[in-house]
């Protein structure tokens, strides 16, 4: 039985290159997450359980706009790479982003107004500016940004991923510490870093970009995958209340100082997010090139590379919480850790039910992606309301809990039933 599973993992000999690949993306990720765990007892020293709470509703907000800002370009590049030739990924390439940046540029001021109304009417005690132009800002950056990742992911140059990874990684830590415990500029200082660091980055964006790609100024791609990525788009907005609604409920709380320990929690969690955005980022071309070659057993072993080191990544944590915690937040916010516990596992089970959503995007079953997260959009609204109504702060954590779980759930029930359909279809 082990030979035949040894056997398994390394047909094809390339396990070791995944490994290699997974080496590097991870290296940037724990380089990352290294910098973070240093910084992070910095910025428990001088900022305030108030400021994580600012921090954490424009998080929230934040992340309410993603999907209009990326409008599921980056998934019908991927649709696209491994389905025509490398002078039409060039074209592709400068396509999405010149013309998404653009529209990125008129988005940005729609969505100030619109942040603008909702703090009025729904009388949100948390100060608007300047934070909502940092977030906005840091918006469209960070679309630039995430092309360059992608294209060094898809074209396999894990070196250069970590590269520039790593760089800004050390800009962000380094004008973070300038800013919080030098200058002392409290939530300002910590939400402006970030947005520094990608101005910063940007002219190497641009070169990077441009070196990958060709000057071909064709809308009609734009709007192609525009018309392609709707669904998702739509199925990204159904996902939203998944991952935000948690702290719009809980604002209307009004206890910042306790809503600044969820976030504590909610921040430390996402750290070892970062080991399954590592291992995620290795093999996701695998995944979109495995569906597109009838691979199953491709797509389990990917599923193996990532799941089992996470798995134990996330039981450590949750083991060694307390100390962890203790260090962290240099003594200060211990209380966090009821709240992290309990959102690692909701993290964990994120992390299967994106696998198994990019399985989906692979087959271009996207009118099932918009299908799950309506079903987890409406589940996260209902039960979280009434946990945050019951049982407050921790109600909330466990509510991500059971929506994450119905998610993955469901995911996979579709993957393993359309996987089957489309071996079918192949046979006949």
């Amino acid at each position: 039985m082990f030979e035949k599973f040894s056997e398994f993992l390394f047909q094809k000999n390339d396990l070791l290159n995944h490994i290699k690949n997974a080496g590097l993306y991870f290296l940037g990720s724990i380089l990352q997450a290294i910098l973070s765990l240093i910084v992070q007892p910095i910025y428990s020293l001088h900022l305030s359980a108030d400021d994580f709470g600012i921090l954490g509703y424009f998080d929230a907000i934040k992340s309410s706009l993603v999907p209009i800002f990326i409008f599921g370009m980056s998934s019908f590049f991927l649709m696209r790479y491994f389905k025509q030739g490398e002078q039409d990924n060039k074209k592709l390439l400068f396509n999405v982003t010149f013309y998404l940046c653009c529209f990125n540029t008129i988005t940005l001021f729609v969505s100030y107004v619109a942040i603008f109304l909702y703090f009025k009417y729904m009388n949100v005690s948390i100060p608007l500016y300047p934070f909502a132009w940092f977030i906005l800002i840091a918006l469209l950056l960070d679309n630039i940004k995430s092309f360059v990742l992608i294209n060094y992911r898809i074209r396999r140059k894990a070196l250069a991923f970590f590269i520039f990874s790593a760089a800004n990684s050390l800009f962000n830590f380094g004008i973070g510490i300038l800013f919080v415990a030098f200058f002392e500029w409290g939530a300002v200082g910590r939400m402006a870093a970030p947005l520094v660091s990608s101005l910063l980055l940007l002219p190497s964006c641009i070169y990077i970009l441009r070196k990958y790609s060709t000057v071909n100024f064709d809308i009609k791609i734009f709007l192609k995958g525009m018309k392609v990525a709707i669904p998702l788009v739509l199925a990204a907005y159904a996902y939203v209340p998944i991952e935000t609604i948690d702290r719009f409920f809980l604002e209307r709380l009004n206890d910042l100082s306790e809503f600044g320990l969820y976030s504590i929690g909610l921040t430390l969690a996402g750290y070892v997010l970062l080991a399954y955005i590592a291992l995620g980022s290795a093999v996701e071309p695998d995944i979109f090139k495995a569906v597109a070659e009838n691979d199953n057993k491709k797509l389990i072993k990917s599923a193996l590379i990532i799941f089992v080191p996470y798995l134990l990544f996330v039981l450590i944590f949750m083991l060694f919480s307390h100390p962890i915690l203790s260090i962290l937040t240099a003594g200060r916010y211990i209380a966090a850790a009821k709240y992290t516990n309990i959102l690692l596992m909701s993290v964990f089970l994120m992390g299967v039910y994106w696998f198994l959503d990019k399985i989906l995007i692979a087959l271009e079953k996207t009118k099932l992606n918009l299908i799950i997260n309506i079903l987890g959009g409406i589940s996260a609204i209902i039960v979280t309301y009434l946990a945050v109504d019951i049982f407050k702060f921790t109600g909330a954590a466990y509510g991500k809990v059971i929506v994450s779980l119905v998610l993955s759930i469901t995911a996979l029930i579709l993957v393993i039933k359309n996987l089957k359909q489309k071996d079918a279809l192949i046979k006949t």
